[in-house]
């Protein structure tokens, strides 16, 4: 559930009291995302399976009267400034922002300054994308300060300050669910054409579930990049022998079985899971159509494996995580979900089961861990929007 109006006025009134009374601020929401399935193979050209969740990111932003731009996090208590006309990355929350408003200004030209106070209710850095969510409500927040671009031309801005001025070089997944996701459906993306249709999430007496490790973690400060490096190489070395590919998801599971043995264990590994993955995707598609919420599960606990074993992007604490969960009762299936290295598992659990789950896996967590994790029931919601006012309760 968003927001309820009072906790957004006391958040209309802070910003009063910092930037001064005036013409009431625009009010923007996007969301964060969980990925059913798909992991690390945006950034190959394959296909994801992501959706919308209810938590994210609130923006509230009215133009201001002279420069430099005021921006401050009630998440982390910090201000920030910006100079439009000499944008620079600092190193903190707010270079997601500064990135936004670096290719925002190519777009639309000269921009006014402005005061903007950010706020939500998803946690950062708990791999549920609250990266690409603050940079979709920046950009399109942009519109109240005269500058409105298509809901195309908020993922590419997103995605390339993400890729270029943050320094992260994600898939577009992310900026794409967090701007086109619909209530109640799944976001089918084809990471290389950008086609995108919404697959209704309709499992009969099937909940999901994000469980988070209580391990939080940086991607431009993991491996992550690396992955992909390492993707890029043995793609490289497959079309030596295949023809020109331009992303291992354009690779056929028959055409790596006849190279696979000429590449180096690590290429070799990398380049399996990403191929498979992309395979599962398209089986979870037709697990969805058929209502088959156990194969799906099924499909989900060799997706975890997948990312464990061959793309190495899991920790000990998500696979503690992910084995407590699938051994419960109710339990169809469980995988990391997100960049890896720390953050969140989503188990596909039978609603009937749903307390049970809830009321024993986070003490065996803490058990096993010695972490303290957090649970989200969540269902599919929709994407980044404009909000006329306050929601209502």
């Amino acid at each position: 559930m968003k927001l309820e109006r009072q906790e957004i006025e006391k958040r209309r009134a802070e910003f009063a009291e910092r930037f001064g009374a005036g013409e009431r601020a625009d009010l923007y929401f996007a969301p964060g995302r969980v990925n059913l399935i798909g992991e690390h193979t945006d950034y190959n050209g394959g296909l994801v399976l992501p959706m919308a969740v209810e938590q994210g990111t609130y923006l509230l932003i009215r133009p201001s009267e002279s420069p430099p731009a005021r921006l401050y996090s009630v998440n982390t208590g910090e201000e920030a400034y910006l100079d439009l006309d000499r944008i620079e990355r600092q190193g903190d929350w707010a270079d997601y922002a500064r990135g936004v408003f670096t290719l925002l200004r190519g777009a639309c030209g000269e921009i006014p300054p402005f005061d903007a106070v950010y706020f939500g209710d998803m946690p950062l850095g708990a791999g549920l994308s609250s990266s690409a969510s603050m940079e979709v409500v920046t950009a399109l927040g942009a519109s109240s300060l005269g500058c409105s671009i298509t809901r195309e031309e908020v993922v590419r801005v997103s995605w390339v300050a993400e890729n270029e001025f943050v320094g992260v070089s994600c898939g577009v997944m992310d900026q794409y669910a967090v701007t086109f996701s619909k209530s109640g459906y799944l976001l089918l993306l084809d990471c290389d054409s950008l086609d995108y249709r919404h697959i209704p999430f309709s499992l009969a007496g099937a909940s999901l579930v994000i469980g988070h490790t209580g391990v939080y973690r940086s991607l431009s400060s993991s491996d992550y990049n690396l992955r992909r490096q390492e993707c890029e190489e043995a793609l490289e070395l497959i079309v030596q022998s295949i023809g020109e590919r331009r992303k291992l998801g354009q690779v056929g599971l028959e055409e790596f079985d006849g190279v696979k043995d000429g590449l180096p264990e690590k290429l070799h590994a990398r380049a399996q899971h990403v191929i498979e993955e992309n395979l599962r995707v398209r089986e979870a598609l037709g697990c969805l159509e058929a209502g088959d919420p156990e194969s799906l599960g099924s499909l989900m606990n060799s997706s975890h494996a997948s990312l464990r074993d061959l793309f190495q992007v899991s920790c000990p604490e998500l696979d503690a995580l992910q084995e407590i969960s699938v051994s419960q009762p109710g339990v169809w299936g469980c995988r990391m979900t997100g960049g890896g290295f720390g953050g969140c598992v989503i188990a596909l659990v039978r609603g009937d089961y749903l307390q049970e789950y809830l009321d024993t896996v986070p003490d065996l967590y803490r058990q096993s861990a010695g972490q303290e994790p957090f649970f989200l029931v969540v269902e599919p919601g929709g994407g980044a929007e404009k909000i006329a006012d306050a929601p209502k309760t």
